[in-house]
């Protein structure tokens, strides 16, 4: 029976067993006196009557009936969690026909329904929770109480692993940075975790309770977990082959050799010989490991913790501001397999010379001649993180695989040849393995302990480092000579199979030839500048015409410097790889020397690479990533606003790190492609490689992201385009345009037809930038201090001043309080009064902070002159379309406004009402950079684009319906007809313009 229709039946406690059974429990019957049951306990919560009922597992179900359901199933299960009697309770209303589910833990987690007319949401809580009953009384009772809390499991299992991790790293080695108990913690926790997943396959002497059971043996005989427990455990037993085990740990039972790296001591675990306690341990796998089901199937259920959720994990495992200054974001799963395959038929079609929807449907289909072109396909991920896009490509390639060749295991051997990834932070990369080792044995047949393959050590392969850290003096592809680079290749496959005592030594010859690839790189990097040195050098003496020699004017004294200057530093470099056996920065063409001296790069970099605003990167590297990357320069140098994100430097790398006629494919913010910092990099993709993919993602998928931000989809080639080339704008690649005619000017991703009626438009009148200039309204640095100001700061020094939000077409719907601490002209004032002076003293420290501060007293405000001008036209910096309004003399704009300085009242009306026209606002929409919610961001480079016929500024029939009083939707229609006339729109143009006005 369905759970409606047995709710709908259920009247009497007799009826609740068909409750249990619709639930997936074991029904049963047998009556239950309320006293004997419950004591005085009974008379107080009201009840009545009662009745086991049934079984989920090991957890039993009683049933009651209450006068006040609720009431009563709260102080039952309180009084069964203070007892320790876990229990599922059904509590029947006498009169009232509701029923109230809970269970006896704390809290305790109640639902109530109306059997009559169930809630889909409640419902949904209740289903399959039979499923959820294996394991402890505690455990199973611990799990229905989560679902029927509501909480996702996912929420519940990143909330309680994150608890976990504190508590650990909390009593972790004193003496240790935070970070390393932390890295510690995380350590020990993820082997656990993975050893859950593996004990659900019936790896671990065939019980799916081994670990709780050795747990509550060890912990009832006083013994310690961590020395008695884990390390006779992870070094002694699954990091040891069969016959290599001592008695001691044969008593686990048959317990498979993995290998793999993650159960062999660890740097940290060498460096801080610490123990964390039991009672650390007890509360983790009480309240996390125990509290949860766990299945290899990594997109799960809903119900299990699947491997699927671990990225979801780092990311909740980082502060918030680590990760906004990190750009570190889950890549939702959906979107790493739509990436991974768009970029599998990008190299697919360059191998086989087809069109990419040809590839796409081979590899759709799973065409043997798919695996077999894409056999050797080498992959990066340079910002691995949790391993996402790795593992969508493994899943891919196995899919591939098995359809060519059903009767093989081929995740192990992807692995180890196929798959690469780097990343700065060394948790992410420790997740990262966890992940790719739990997709290897999903493939592995259940309760076949015997013959499980060790998984391959993957540290050679994904490496801890910074991507970008490639110095000036080592850009461009260096290959290492062919000898050294099979010395690496060999090396490397050795490491990925060895143990022991024997991966130490596989270990230590991969280092020595990444050192020797290094130093080669680093020889024919010197070889090369100092053929540079000496070409400047020619040039200062080679005669002119005149028989005049040039000598070393200003720019070949510069060149001749920079040129010295690195020669030194590659000397130092060789110096320290030849003292310590490696570069002090990771080198990805040293370390995956062999993919370079093969195919000249990786065949396909994927990812979804940090997306990290100018501000938040350290001074320090900002320096570096100018020096270093051309793309990267090609923002302004004034104001952060226009300084790339760090996603820019990441492209340009994974564009040098690619082979010839490789693809990338990455996810990026949708603003590169409007953005004027990206001018540079558009106009060397656009020229230079075939663009393949170029999707505006929009809301959809902007709702799965944390970051605040549309992604955009890029997937490109490294060959220049073919004449006839055309770029896929849709995910289904049912819109394409030309790529001929994209150059660095913004891309119009929406709407094509509309952007080449805009540029048409553009190329027939002036622009607005060439009128008027457009500024930000004021800027504060600290709105606590000024915004709202006390009622003890004097009314002379205090302004109306308006938000982007008070803004709508031709009227101002609100304001803010300013404290203004300068004249009429925006000058700032030399003194205060006393009331504005104490409250601003508060403050002072961090005013005097602030990273603009130049000139004029602490108290001063910035971009104040614009400001204070007496004819404004301002409008949000953040709307769905064009709010212009001219501003009255006594409204100040503050900076989540732009506006233009215009020389009187009229030419204010005017160019308002120009800005309100629909026309005018689908305009500036295509080329705007994209936010959340159908927004967009009207800056002054957006804003300076838009036409401004000549004859506009003195048509009198705009100044008119600026000042008019006429409905608002009567004026605008009247507004369009006037634009759509001085722009000379035709009908076909007002049609391609609309869908976005």
């Amino acid at each position: 029976m369905r759970i409606e229709g047995a709710l709908a039946e259920c009247r009497t406690l007799c009826d609740v067993p068909a409750v249990i059974a619709a639930l997936g429990g074991e029904p049963r019957f047998a009556e239950l006196s309320p006293i004997v049951w419950l004591g005085a306990a009974a008379g107080r919560a009201g009840i009545s009557g009662a009745a086991e009922v049934g079984r989920f597992g090991p957890l039993r179900c009683v049933a009651m009936l209450a006068d006040d359901p609720p009431r009563a199933a709260e102080r039952i299960a309180r009084l069964g969690a203070r007892r320790g009697e876990p229990a599922f309770l059904v509590v029947l209303g006498r009169s009232s026909g509701s029923v109230t589910f809970a269970v006896a833990i704390e809290p305790p987690p109640l639902l109530t329904i109306d059997p009559t007319a169930p809630d889909g949401v409640a419902l949904a809580s209740l289903r399959r929770l039979g499923e959820l009953a294996t394991g402890g009384a505690t455990s199973v009772a611990l799990r229905l109480g989560e679902r029927l809390s509501g909480r996702r499991v996912d929420q519940r299992f990143f909330s309680a692993f994150r608890e976990a991790r504190d508590r650990l790293a909390a009593e972790g080695p004193t003496a240790a940075p935070p970070q390393e108990r932390r890295g510690l913690a995380l350590l020990q926790l993820t082997r656990v975790l993975f050893l859950y997943f593996i004990q659900q396959k019936g790896w671990l002497d065939g019980r799916s309770d081994f670990l709780a059971r050795e747990v509550d043996r060890h912990l009832a005989s006083a013994r310690s977990l961590p020395r008695d427990l884990f390390r006779p455990l992870f070094f002694g037993s699954l990091n040891r082959a069969v016959p290599d085990r001592s008695t001691v740990v044969r008593r686990f039972g048959e317990v498979p050799f993995l290998n793999g790296g993650l159960f062999e001591p660890h740097p940290l675990e060498r460096r801080w010989k610490f123990d964390h306690s039991n009672q650390g341990w007890r509360q983790a796998f009480d309240e996390l490991f125990e509290r949860f089901h766990f299945t290899l199937d990594e997109r799960g259920d809903g119900i299990a913790v699947a491997p699927d959720m671990l990225g979801r994990v780092f990311e909740g495992l980082m502060a918030c501001d680590e990760r906004k200054s990190t750009g570190t974001f889950y890549t939702p799963a959906r979107l790493v397999d739509a990436l991974v395959t768009a970029g599998a038929a990008s190299v697919l079609a360059e191998r086989l010379g087809i069109e990419r929807s040809q590839a796409t449907h081979l590899i759709e289909t799973r065409a043997p001649g798919a695996a077999e072109a894409l056999s050797h396909c080498r992959v990066l991920d340079p910002a691995v993180g949790s391993g996402a896009f790795l593992l969508g490509a493994l899943e891919l390639f196995a899919r591939l695989e098995s359809a060519r060749d059903p009767g093989m295991r081929h995740r192990r051997g992807i692995l180890r040849e196929r798959l690469y990834g780097v990343d700065l932070n060394a948790e992410a990369v420790r997740l990262a393995e966890l992940r790719l080792w739990l997709a290897a044995v999903q493939e592995d047949p259940d309760h076949q302990r015997h013959t499980v393959e060790p998984l391959p050590n993957l540290d050679a392969s994904l490496r801890q480092g910074d991507t970008l850290h490639d110095p000036r003096w080592l850009a461009g592809l260096r290959r290492v000579p062919r000898t050294t680079a099979r010395a690496l290749k060999e090396a490397r496959q050795h490491f990925a199979h060895e143990s022991g005592p024997g991966k130490k030594r596989a270990w230590r010859a991969l280092r020595a030839a990444e050192q020797a690839a290094a130093l080669e790189s680093l020889a024919e990097a010197g070889r090369d500048l100092e053929h540079r040195i000496e070409e400047i050098l020619t040039d200062a003496r080679t005669p002119d015409l005149f028989g005049a020699r040039r000598g070393l004017d200003l720019p070949l004294r510069r060149a001749l410097r920079a040129a010295r200057d690195d020669r030194r530093r590659i000397r130092e470099a060789l110096r320290r790889v030849t003292r310590e056996g490696a570069l002090p920065w990771f080198d990805a063409t040293s370390c995956f020397g062999e993919v370079f001296a093969e195919r000249g790069g990786f065949d396909l970099v994927v990812g979804n690479p940090p997306w990290v605003r100018a501000e938040e990167i350290p001074q320090r590297t900002r320096e570096m990533l100018a020096e270093r990357y051309r793309w990267w320069r090609g923002g302004s140098a004034t104001g952060f606003g226009h300084r790339p994100d760090l996603s820019v430097a990441f492209l340009e790398r994974s564009l040098e790190l690619t082979a010839p006629g490789g693809t990338v494919a990455m996810l990026l913010p949708a603003k590169l492609a409007t953005a004027g910092y990206g001018t540079e990099m558009r106009a060397a993709l656009a020229h230079s490689t075939t663009l393949d993919k170029v999707v505006d993602l929009g809301d959809r998928a902007a709702a799965a992201f944390a970051a605040v931000t549309y992604p955009l989809a890029l997937v490109l080639r490294k060959r220049a385009p073919a004449e006839r080339h055309r770029i896929e704008l849709k995910e289904d690649g049912g819109s394409t345009v030309a790529q001929r005619g994209w150059s660095g000017a913004p891309w119009i991703l929406k709407e094509p037809e509309a952007g080449q009626v805009a540029d048409a438009i553009r190329g027939r009148h002036p622009l607005l930038a060439e009128a008027v200039t457009i500024h930000l309204g004021v800027k504060c640095g600290r709105n606590a201090a000024y915004l709202d100001p006390p009622a003890t700061v004097e009314r002379e020094v205090v302004r109306r001043a308006v938000r982007g939000r008070d803004l709508d077409p031709y009227e101002v719907t609100g304001s803010i309080r300013l404290l203004y601490p300068h004249d009429r002209a925006g000058r700032p004032l030399a003194t205060l009064p006393e009331g504005a002076l104490r409250h601003l003293a508060r403050f002072r420290s961090a005013l005097s902070a602030r990273a603009d501060v130049t000139e004029g007293p602490w108290w001063a405000l910035h971009r104040t002159g614009p400001s204070s001008a007496p004819h404004r036209v301002a409008w949000p910096d953040l709307a769905r379309r064009i709010e212009a309004v001219t501003l009255p003399r006594d409204l100040l704009p503050l900076n989540s406004c732009y506006l233009a300085v215009v020389a009187n009242v009229a030419a204010a009306r005017v160019l308002t009402t120009w800005l309100n026209s629909r026309w005018i606002s689908a305009m500036a929409r295509l080329g705007a950079d994209p936010a959340r919610g159908g927004y967009s961001r009207f800056n002054a480079r957006t804003m300076g684009a838009l036409p401004w016929p000549s004859s506009a500024p003195t048509d009198r029939r705009l100044a008119e319906l600026d000042a008019g009083r006429a409905d608002l939707k009567e004026r605008l229609d009247a507004v369009d007809g006037i634009v759509a006339e001085l722009l000379g729109l035709d009908t076909r143009d007002r049609r391609a313009l609309r869908a976005l006005a």
